[in-house]
């Protein structure tokens, strides 16, 4: 079938899979349809014989496969994260179907991930909130949860048969911001705007996600995030300044009150 665009910019990862099976299966799923970068999250023995039994052609895949403590740190390297869902959350706006997921599908260059949640339970809220967007998979009957193995596949064929031309917008010497990237920028604007006193401890949860859903959507290059860092930092240097100059008046009015105080004394 020759190479595929898929093979080299997509990776899957599953947080922590409980079945030894289910990650082999996973990895026939991936040799079926070209994608060889599997990262697991605290996940049950991969090489079990039947993880590699059920893998049939695509041990390899099993054993390439790269193991993180935390969902976070696998998909740091990333620029676009797509975590699953079998539910519409109604606190997230960026829920989208699958077959919708090929709108904005990143540059060639761009790495992009599918995250799978445990078998039983799915993600966590914290979890979702690190992925860029969630993406559901319709299904038309009662049972609206798909078998891990099963998920994946529909995922990746979707993604290959609806793959399009690459976008032309963003030029290569410009990549996307990887996840690593807009987690920092998120982290600084959480400071930055804490020290305004905008950031008021009972709407931090929610603002915080707002921003986090706004810089997601915005699909940002690595040179706009560092721009964005850019004017935080611009900011920090004129608020200790503003904190500099009115600890310095502070202190004149202190000393010239004193003055004033040992004059009366005179």
């Amino acid at each position: 079938m020759g190479d595929h665009i898929l093979s080299a910019s997509t990776a899957i990862i599953l947080v922590e899979p409980s079945h030894p099976g289910n990650i082999g299966a996973v990895a026939r799923a991936m040799g079926n349809m070209g994608a060889t970068d599997l990262r697991l999250v605290n996940p049950a023995n991969p090489l079990h014989p039947e993880a590699i039994d059920r893998a049939t052609r695509a041990e390899s895949i099993l054993r390439q496969a790269r193991t993180f403590e935390n969902l976070e740190t696998a998909i740091a390297d990333l620029e676009r994260v797509y975590g699953t869902t079998a539910r519409e959350r109604a606190r997230h706006d960026r829920v989208i179907a699958l077959p919708e997921l090929m709108e904005e599908w990143p540059t060639e260059s761009g790495k992009v991930g599918l995250v799978f949640g445990r078998e039983s339970s799915g993600l966590t809220n914290q979890e979702l909130d690190l992925c860029s967007r969630l993406m559901r998979i319709p299904t038309f009957g009662k049972v609206s949860s798909l078998n891990l193995s099963h998920a994946v596949m529909v995922s990746l064929y979707e993604i290959q048969r609806l793959q399009t031309p690459i976008r032309q917008d963003i030029k290569s010497s410009d990549p996307l911001a990887d996840v690593d990237a807009i987690q920092g920028l998120l982290r600084h604007l959480k400071e930055s705007i804490q020290r305004t006193g905008f950031l008021r401890p009972h709407q931090e949860t929610e603002i915080m996600e707002r921003f986090s859903n706004f810089f997601a959507k915005a699909n940002p290059t690595a040179l706009e995030i560092r721009m964005w860092r850019g004017v935080f930092h611009r900011m920090d240097l004129k608020l200790e300044g503003l904190h500099e100059n009115s600890s310095s008046e502070t202190t004149s009015m202190v000393d010239s009150a004193q003055e004033s105080q040992a004059d009366d004394q005179i």
